[in-house]
């Protein structure tokens, strides 16, 4: 009977529920809603896991799931949700893996280097040949500078900054209204705030903060924001890298999703990493963070990451790195 690896990615906009078997043969994958039970109720949490990997294994074709492993990259001790997971996947085993660790095993496909985690927040993890590991930024709405829930509330507090005379004028006053639906910019106020996932409802918004950034003409206030927030993560980055002493070499970065989704951010943070260290290189992700989990199930179960391995993740893989 084939040993199946269940590895999930849970971020705090998405769950991502992938299922392999020892060969490396994907075969299916899912995604659900947030999973992080930092931030929402836990039976959220578990419509999010459902969803995910209910999804992966009606893809897989599998009618009652049993898996050898599963590789859970949260930030938050998953303990609240092992009774779905048991009941879902049935593994023999849970292990609790840090989100940084499943990104940079998918990056880059080693061990070893820094990952990126910009989306919903912000997170420099690396090890280093010695095992050391550190991370830099993974604070939450308070901190996660750099991230989408960052310029979204950044961009969003300018908006308001613009409507009540504090500061310069944005479009972005034109565009939360929009999509909200207000006729003025505080009747859209109490749908913001009562959002029952209020983190990941506000991120959305930095889509909009970054075109109008990279509009022509730019939106200066915008543009501000977003330099600013490269900056942040150039130098979560940097430090991540100079508490690892990979800083006296060169060392690579896998970029996270928002890096990936606008080349802009991308270059910014790149330029502003490469000032601080030269030898410094951001490259795009080989595989998703979800990849990872299974990258590092597979190497817990006994399994080399073999070129013929990764190249047969590569062929039945369905969900690309965003």
């Amino acid at each position: 009977m084939a040993k199946i690896v269940l590895g999930m990615d849970i971020g705090g906009t998405k769950s991502h529920a992938v299922l392999a078997d020892e060969t490396g043969k994907i075969l299916g994958e899912g995604i659900g809603g947030s999973g992080n039970i930092n931030f929402i109720p836990l039976k959220l949490a578990e419509q999010s896991f459902e969803e995910a990997i209910g999804n992966a294994q009606k893809q897989a074709g599998i009618d009652k799931l049993q898996t050898q492993i599963a590789i859970i990259g949260i930030e938050p001790q998953p303990d609240p949700l092992h009774d779905c997971i048991n009941r879902l996947a049935r593994p023999k085993e849970i292990i609790r893996k840090e989100e940084g660790e499943c990104s940079l095993v998918g990056g880059l496909v080693d061990k070893t280097g820094i990952s990126l985690i910009a989306g919903t927040g912000s997170v420099g993890w690396g090890r280093n040949a010695a095992g050391q590991t550190h991370v830099t930024s993974c604070w939450g709405p308070i901190g996660d500078e750099g991230s989408a829930y960052w310029l979204a509330q950044q961009g969003i507090n300018a908006a308001f900054f613009a409507d009540d005379c504090r500061g310069p004028m944005t479009k972005m006053v034109d565009k939360i209204m929009e999509k909200i639906g207000g006729a003025t910019l505080r009747d859209c106020v109490t749908p913001l705030y009562t959002s029952q996932d209020f983190r990941r409802e506000v991120a959305q918004y930095a889509k909009i903060v970054m075109q109008l950034a990279t509009a022509n003409p730019a939106d200066e206030v915008m543009k501000g924001i977003v330099d600013q927030g490269a900056e942040h993560i150039a130098h979560l980055l940097a430090t991540c890298a100079r508490v690892l002493g990979l800083d006296k070499e060169a060392y690579r970065v896998a970029a996270g999703s928002l890096t990936i989704k606008a080349p802009y951010y991308f270059d910014q943070v790149l330029t502003r990493l490469q000032k601080r260290h030269p030898q410094a290189t951001m490259v795009l992700p080989r595989f998703t963070p979800g990849i990872g989990a299974i990258l590092i199930g597979l190497d817990l179960i006994g399994v080399d990451w073999s070129e013929e391995l990764l190249a047969r993740i590569e062929s039945t893989l369905r969900i690309k790195p965003d």
